[in-house]
């Protein structure tokens, strides 16, 4: 049955071969294409390694003073007493 539609299609051995050879250009068109990709993501990379390693040396960490850790902290009693004065808010919990 098979061999009967396709002959009512008339696809001759020409438009088989004409439909090979668009296939093949365009999978050899997709290919190149990727690697081009391929090529430039590589080249871009490279280039941003390279800026990175010519870039000024990275800064010192300088550590907090003592002094200054302790202005920044406040005494645990403060705290509590800051959240025993708070109204409690009744929520439920399922």
């Amino acid at each position: 049955m098979n061999t009967q539609s396709l002959a009512k299609l008339r696809i001759s051995p020409l438009h088989v071969q004409q439909g090979l050879f668009a296939s093949l250009a365009l999978m050899i068109t997709l290919i190149v294409v990727q690697q081009f990709n391929h090529w430039n993501q590589t080249q871009d990379t490279t280039q941003i390694e390279h800026a990175y390693s010519h870039s000024a040396p990275f800064a010192k960490a300088s550590a907090l003073k003592a002094t200054d850790v302790a202005l920044s902290l406040q005494p645990v009693d403060e705290a509590a007493t800051a959240i025993d004065q708070a109204p409690r808010q009744q929520s439920w919990v399922f």
